[in-house]
């Protein structure tokens, strides 16, 4: 009677349209023989598969693929796994059968063990991944729809409760909704890590490229990655972790480097702690509404518990704000007091907004320390000019006193770190169609001098034939291998 009960449960669950389901008995599958024990529902068609149907790999069984090819899925058809999923392949593609009829996506549930790798996923309803384990490496996420009963609803990644999941070496691109997201009251916890993101959130909603809730005492780590925003979405933020609906919010958001936002980032909640270093943030304006955002690094906060986070060694340019707290919110922007040290070393310069530069604007009624910053890049400050770019309890009497003494204007500080590595692309100049060769594999993204996104791929080790449709102009193409990064200009005649 139970077994009964369960088989009636699950086909409850599938619904109607599950039209196959592995047998649970620890089969291994690749996608030929997919095809052939779920003929009808997967077609092997030679240059491609068809999935028409739904799929489910059951808890017991495996999806190992091995093949480089392309996946295409029919209109709201979901891919459902329990089990293993592996990816072997070198170059991996699912896409929608039909251009404009979007499949449903991926679910990767609870019981699933997920290696994610060399895959583009695009024109779909995107990835819903339940497991804590879950690793993404070297892939290509990019135009996901919001799709009714789809598997993510607001953002191409989107996790429920997980912990130790990994993302590493990918690619985010204009995706309808946020690029990585989880719910505000869901804890999410692992590492999102040298990753480029550009222009997701093509819906224009009030969203963050990254939008995660609290990171929990495990912590979430975004660290490495380049979050480039399309200045024609100007609702679209950059970084968010959120701890609003209370929970443990551990955060480390460091070398990233954020520009043409909304805002660059925000952490919420006084639950927060952790540590905001060594990111660049720049022209993050785009709403260019300074009472709606603007900041380059926010903090805001409720209650009385008291928020502790460290921020060091940013630079902050051409924001509407450059720092930013709400509320009953704290940080330490450099300190020399016993158990709360912190060398600060953060870079202000033409944060702006009508006509006011504010380096930090303290709109809370708590002391900050922020000693050893540059609050004025590039010149010799005395304390009437840092005064004159930093908002507290001697504009306002309700606001907090910020301790800013002593400041350091050093040289400006190298914006980047970049690991050089030998290109070869020829024929450079050319018409479009070039050759890149790697004695590795990785990826590449090729945008204009703007930074605005031309083209990306997956590359594997020798040569790769790339076709750019642009018109002529200088171009850079960035590769990143997973341990190096390097760029090169290209010339389109």
């Amino acid at each position: 009677m139970k077994k009964t009960f369960t088989l009636f449960a699950a086909v409850a669950y599938f619904g109607l349209n599950a039209q196959f389901t592995s047998p649970n008995t620890g089969v291994t599958y690749n996608l030929t023989s997919l095809a052939q024990a779920a003929s009808g529902t997967v077609t092997n068609n030679g240059d491609h598969f068809l999935i028409s149907q739904n799929v489910t790999i059951s808890a017991n069984d495996k999806l190992i693929i091995d093949e480089n090819t392309t996946v295409k899925l029919s209109k709201d058809v979901m891919l459902f796994v329990f089990g293993q999923y592996q990816t072997n392949a070198t170059q991996l593609i699912y896409t929608t059968n039909i251009a404009g009829e979007p499949y449903k996506g991926i679910r990767f549930e609870d019981t699933s063990n997920v290696s994610l790798k060399n895959t583009t996923i695009e024109n779909g309803g995107g990835l819903r991944v339940n497991t804590s384990n879950f690793v993404m490496d070297n892939c290509i996420v990019k135009n996901n729809q919001t799709v009714t009963g789809g598997a993510a609803s607001s953002a191409a990644i989107q996790f429920g409760g997980t912990t130790g999941i990994s993302i590493t070496n990918s690619q985010f691109l204009e995706n309808v909704g946020s690029a990585i997201g989880s719910g505000a009251n869901i804890s999410v916890s692992g590492i999102i890590d040298n990753n480029y993101f550009y222009g997701n959130n093509t819906s224009n909603q009030n969203r963050p490229q990254i939008n995660m809730g609290p990171g929990g005492s495990a912590g979430i780590i975004i660290t490495n990655n380049q979050i480039i925003g399309n200045r024609n979405l100007p609702m679209t933020g950059g970084i968010s972790a959120s701890a609003l609906v209370g929970g443990a919010n551990n955060v480390k958001i460091e070398n990233n480097t954020i520009r043409d936002n909304r805002y660059g980032i925000t952490v919420a909640g006084n639950s927060s702690y952790g540590t905001v270093a060594k990111n660049i943030i720049e022209n993050n304006n785009t709403q260019n509404d300074p009472m709606l955002g603007g900041s380059g690094i926010n903090f805001i906060g409720s209650g009385t518990a008291v928020m502790d986070v460290k921020v060091s060694e940013n630079q902050l340019r051409g924001n509407l704000w450059g720092v930013t707290l709400q509320g009953t919110a704290q940080a330490n922007f450099g300190s020399d007091m016993p158990g709360k040290e912190n060398i600060g070393k953060n870079i202000f310069k033409d944060n702006i907004n009508n006509g006011v530069t504010y380096a930090l604007f303290n709109n809370t009624p708590n002391n900050l320390e922020a000693k050893f910053n540059c609050w004025r890049e590039g010149e010799l400050s005395n304390d009437t000019m840092v005064e004159d770019v930093v908002t507290h309890q001697v504009d306002d009497t309700k606001y907090g006193l910020v301790n800013f003494k002593p400041y350091d204007c050093a040289a400006t500080q190298a914006v980047n770190d970049v690991n050089k590595l030998k290109l070869q692309v020829y024929p450079n100049p050319s018409q479009g169609d070039f050759s890149f060769k790697s004695e590795t594999s990785g990826n590449i993204v090729v945008t204009d001098l703007s930074g605005k996104l031309i083209h990306s791929a997956i590359v594997v080790k020798g040569e790769n034939k790339i076709s750019l449709k642009a018109s002529a102009g200088v171009y850079i193409l960035n590769f990143n291998n997973g341990t190096s990064k390097a760029s090169s200009k290209i010339v389109i005649k």
